[in-house]
């Protein structure tokens, strides 16, 4: 699967497409706060947002950006073995600083 029909299939899913993992669910109470979302707001945000950023990781693996806040970028980890009936595993998540995702330029980002 390539990112191109990644997205298509991400702007046709609804709730009942996505599992997750026990693994995740277990990142996901360790990691909770108040600028880490929960189970039910990453929910949300996959069926609502459309990622900032999308690595392959490999076959039917993906790393998703999704921007939160100036500071942090939630990256969703996701593992796709179908395409007939979709499912989309949610492997793990966590909060990664922004500033990985963006380019540095001449605009006065800066690497600090």
């Amino acid at each position: 699967m390539d990112v191109g029909i990644l997205l298509n299939c991400l702007s046709k899913i609804n709730k009942d497409n996505i599992r997750a993992t026990y693994h995740f669910q277990e990142r996901i109470n360790q990691r909770k706060s108040e600028v880490h979302p929960d189970l039910n707001e990453i929910y949300n945000i996959i069926l609502k947002e459309q990622p900032v950023g999308i690595l392959k990781q490999e076959e039917g693996k993906f790393k998703l950006y999704y921007e939160r806040t100036e500071k942090y970028d939630l990256i969703v980890i996701i593992s796709i073995k179908s395409t007939s009936l979709l499912i989309l595993n949610l492997v793990t998540c966590f909060l990664e600083e922004a500033k990985k995702r963006r380019r540095l330029d001449e605009a006065g980002i800066s690497g600090n």
